[in-house]
């Protein structure tokens, strides 16, 4: 069931969750088991995941199995994870992906009332929500890029903290090992990003995206990443984002 514009960002269809609980749990530990072989792959304070019961997660976007890393850290749970509106409207990839938790951003001016509902329905299933707020894959970076905006005003829309994640990258011979830490909930009130109103104050936003892509930073140089690795963006692929 690929994605067409206008269609719920999260399918509720009961044969359709089946499907996706036995698609997500078959392919889960083979793809993990396939991203440590290639990269010694750990992931530290699962912890942080479990303080807040409703959540926003975004991390640095480095390599194409990232979704992987991050599903593996929600393990045995599954997280929904955003991704490009053209990736999931791709007839085979985008089935697949929708099936193992994927949720297309709308490229719309109405996405931001689409992505509200989509968060409201994962949080209704005790999920969280992924966002890549770079916007692109940068191979190997270990300097993050700016963020955008939108995973941080959903967060100050529906008042829900954000969960940092860094992927950072150590030195080893071929490649690199990756490192995935779980950093502790940010909340929107701290930036002040609502007034007493409760509207949502743009400039405050922008504030709290940079504030957490900070702390990613900060994370990433207090264990040392490296970027000697780096690639640059990764080039988009026709028929599948592009």
């Amino acid at each position: 069931m690929a994605y067409k514009p206008g269609d719920k960002l999260i399918v509720n269809s009961r044969w359709f969750r089946l499907a996706a609980f036995l698609s997500f749990y078959s392919l889960i530990v083979p793809a993990y088991i396939l991203v440590w072989a290639l990269y010694r792959s750990r992931i530290h304070g699962r912890k942080n995941l479990k303080v807040v019961k409703e959540g926003i997660t975004v991390s640095n976007h480095t390599v194409l199995l990232d979704p992987v890393l991050v599903a593996a850290s929600f393990f045995p749970d599954k997280p929904f994870q955003t991704l490009l509106e053209a990736t999931v409207q791709a007839p085979f990839v985008g089935t697949l992906t929708r099936l193992l938790g994927g949720v297309p951003v709308p490229r719309r001016d109405i996405h931001l009332n689409f992505m509200k509902e989509a968060c409201g329905e994962a949080f209704r299933r005790n999920k969280k929500i992924h966002f890549y707020p770079e916007g692109e894959c940068y191979l190997y970076n270990n300097s993050p890029k700016k963020f955008h905006s939108g995973a941080f005003l959903l967060s100050a829309s529906l008042n829900v903290p954000i969960i940092p994640m860094a992927t950072v990258f150590r030195k080893r011979r071929c490649r690199p090992t990756v490192h995935l830490y779980i950093l502790e909930p940010v909340y929107p009130s701290d930036y002040n990003v609502c007034d007493e109103d409760g509207v949502v104050n743009q400039q405050a936003v922008k504030e709290y995206a940079e504030a957490v892509r900070q702390k990613i930073v900060d994370k990433i140089v207090q264990e040392q990443g490296t970027g000697d690795y780096y690639k640059g963006a990764m080039d988009r692929i026709p028929g599948i984002n592009r």
